[in-house]
């Protein structure tokens, strides 16, 4: 498919199709009829095509919005003195008493004075203080805001739109602004991104909100989740505020407040393999995310940081990675070394004594990638825990608890099978890893061997870790090693010889289980090769 060009006038006839008036198909979104506008402005706005609208009939036509205190009324009457989102919800149905009429909403208000500014209107002009005193009644104790004085949800959207309020209006009486801080901290979840609310994390759920404009009720199904969406509003807020500088690449250090480091680093795993952004885990890339993941508040400054920081943590990954990878290659040769030259020398009996250091050293590092997947979550391992675990797992238990606690056991003709399958997996697969840590690419024949050769190493593999902890059995209960038996202070019982049978009876489950996803990674693997 051929490259497509920009279809700009196309999109500047459309936009100005839209600056005033609705097409039919929109019909069900005419409460939204000056969000639309601002998009359709903004829009022309962007393409410099501004021109081809009349500024002053803008201008007169969103001012018509704003809804104003009766001459006799109290000001701080508990309305919000701020702009509707259309005519349908501007006045009350024909012949209804409607005592709540006033349908103005804190996103209304932001497109209406977003749309005012593009098009050059003072907005000195604005009764702002009918607007701000009455706005300032929708902020929650928690230092949330309700969109609108008859009640809705609260939440980062309405935080966002009143300090964008405050700040096109330059005058922050409208809002507390160290309340709007403390609630964005708190909607600040674990891994950097912010949740719609506080406590909330990367899955969605729904709810239910009413807007209710004369006998006009809207219901809609919003998704509340920790998305694209929610951090740019709690950042661009912050910015707004004058709590978050411009300059993050400057201010990467942790803080009392924000963490930026992980919001850095939330953002950048944000943009998926087709080039675009999701909005969270999980989810396809959408054009709008390309926006909320690098606001525009925060200009280049928040690019270079995040570039910057990729950067840099791109380099240590792969430096720690190589090395990890190489030393462990290093180690299984020196246990395969070992092995065939003991088996050669003095037979069988004699491999575990030869190759004993090495596989204690070159099997514990393993180690390390457990730590990544369970603990320290830097996400350096791509393979799944339910695959990681089990496998090193009983391989340290093999190593340490069977082959190093039971000598009985090494001179076993099965020491030497499980080893030499072991140490030629682990040489294939760490040089796999490493070149491709390394240098970026691992040739076609060892991504052949990485995927293939554990047909055959898998079950030998297998078979010698079974066949040694079923020999292993006898000396184990003999011996009542590892065993806590009553009475004793603790009043706790533990017998080393039924962990050992349960570890044989979870081979049952484990040994397809590990097999069939191996041959589900040689084929996605393999299938790429062929694609190229």
């Amino acid at each position: 498919m051929g490259k497509r060009e920009f279809a700009r006038a196309h999109h500047v006839a459309f936009f100005d199709a839209m600056a005033t008036e609705l097409p039919d198909d929109y019909a069900p979104q005419e409460v939204n009829h000056l969000t639309l506008g601002y998009f359709a402005v903004g829009g022309l706005s962007l393409l410099r095509e501004l021109g081809r609208v009349n500024k002053d009939e803008i201008a007169k036509w969103v001012l018509s919005f704003q809804v104003h205190p009766d001459a006799h009324a109290d000001e701080d009457n508990g309305s919000f003195y701020g702009f509707c989102g259309s005519r349908s919800t501007q006045f009350p149905l024909p012949n209804v008493k409607d005592p709540c009429h006033n349908g103005s909403h804190l996103a209304s208000t932001y497109s209406a004075l977003a749309i005012l500014k593009i098009v050059g209107y003072n907005l000195a002009n604005i009764d702002s203080k009918a607007l701000l005193l009455s706005m300032k009644k929708l902020q929650q104790p928690d230092g949330s805001f309700m969109p609108s004085h008859i009640g809705a949800e609260t939440d980062l959207r309405f935080v966002y739109c009143a300090a964008a309020i405050c700040s096109m209006l330059d005058d922050w009486t409208g809002m507390d602004k160290l309340k709007a801080k403390e609630y964005i901290f708190n909607c600040q979840s674990y891994d950097g991104g912010f949740g719609m609310v506080p406590g909330s994390e990367s899955h969605e759920f729904n709810i239910c909100l009413l807007l209710c404009s004369g006998l006009l009720v809207l219901i809609v199904c919003l998704r509340v989740s920790e998305s694209g969406g929610g951090t740019f509003c709690a950042v661009a807020a912050l910015h707004l505020m004058g709590f978050v500088q411009v300059d993050l690449a400057s201010n990467l250090r942790d803080s009392a407040s924000i963490d930026i480091r992980m919001l850095l680093e939330w953002c950048l795993q944000r943009q998926v393999t087709d080039g675009g952004f999701q909005g969270r885990r999980n989810k396809p890339s959408d054009t709008c995310y390309a926006f909320c993941q690098n606001p525009p508040h925060l200009g280049v400054s928040f690019l270079t940081a995040a570039a910057a920081m990729a950067g840099v943590g791109s380099a240590l990954r792969r430096v720690y990675l190589s090395v990890y990878n190489w030393v462990v290659f290093a180690g299984w040769a020196q246990v395969l070394y070992y092995a065939v030259l003991a088996l050669r020398e003095s037979g069988h009996e004699a491999v575990y004594a030869a190759v004993e250091r090495p596989l204690q050293f070159a099997q514990t590092a393993a180690i390390m990638e457990c730590c990544d997947k369970v603990v320290f979550f830097l996400g350096l391992v791509r393979s799944p825990v339910s695959a990681t675990l089990p496998q090193i797992g009983s391989r340290l238990f093999l190593t340490w608890g069977i082959l190093w606690s039971f000598p009985e056991t090494q001179s076993h003709i099965l020491v030497t099978t499980l080893v030499i399958s072991w140490s030629i997996t682990e040489i294939i697969r760490y040089s796999f890893f490493g070149m491709k840590e390394a240098l970026g690419f691992s040739p076609s024949w060892l991504l052949w061997l990485r995927y293939s050769t554990f047909m055959v190493l898998y079950p030998t593999g297998i078979s010698s870790e079974v066949g040694l902890i079923w020999i292993a059995l006898p000396y184990i209960k003999a011996s009542e090693k590892y065993c806590f038996r009553l009475p004793n202070r603790w009043n706790f019982s533990y017998d080393y010889y039924f962990t050992s049978m349960l570890a044989l009876m979870i081979y049952i489950p484990g040994s397809p289980h590990m097999f069939t996803y191996m041959l589900s990674q040689r084929k996605k693997a393999l299938s790429k090769t062929k694609t190229v």
